[in-house]
């Protein structure tokens, strides 16, 4: 091998280790972070109302089906294995029947009913364009959607609990509901 070959080869090996380095680097920093992630399971589900917190609830909940079961409306059902909330045809009035159900300590009657759903209001709302439409903020049982002078309109999360009156009531689809990652 001349001199130029044996330059030529070494300049390839070390670009090589070069990338390897750089791959695993990558490859055992992505594992860390993935890591904490893997102890600390979240879902991007809205849950029931009395649910634990995240973590908590996946450790708890069995998928029985209990609360599933319970429900008068049939909001809840079973996704991934875990009962999920869809509030598309009824709103959740907070009725406690899915919690008095839940044998396993994932509902827990002593946290406040919220569903961690907020409520997001489309551009094309028509509150937006004037005051001839204010269906969500009379709806809402706990005064949590209001207007500002300039006809916008607030969600306070501190009062809403998720319920889906709003939702519910908008006669042409203008609000949807939107998970709040606030962690009870």
């Amino acid at each position: 091998m001349s001199n130029s070959e044996s330059a030529m080869s070494a300049r390839q090996v070390s670009r090589r280790g070069l990338f390897r380095g750089l791959l695993a680097s990558a490859k055992q920093t992505k594992e860390q972070t993935a890591a904490p992630a893997e102890s600390l399971p979240q879902r991007l589900l809205p849950r029931p109302p009395q649910a634990v917190a995240e973590s908590l609830f996946l450790q708890r909940c069995s998928g029985c089906g209990n609360c599933t079961q319970a429900c008068p409306v049939g909001m809840l059902h079973l996704q991934e294995g875990k009962p999920a909330l869809s509030i598309e045809y009824a709103d959740c009035d907070f009725c406690g029947a899915c919690t008095q159900a839940c044998e396993t300590g994932a509902l827990d009657a002593s946290i406040r009913a919220d569903t961690g759903l907020r409520p997001v209001h489309l551009p094309q709302c028509l509150g937006r364009m004037d005051d001839m439409c204010r269906m969500c903020e009379i709806a809402c049982p706990r005064t949590a959607i209001f207007f500002n002078q300039q006809n916008q309109p607030s969600v306070d999360d501190e009062k809403c609990d998720g319920c889906g009156k709003c939702k519910l009531v908008c006669y042409h689809g203008d609000i949807r509901l939107s998970l709040n990652h606030h962690e009870a």
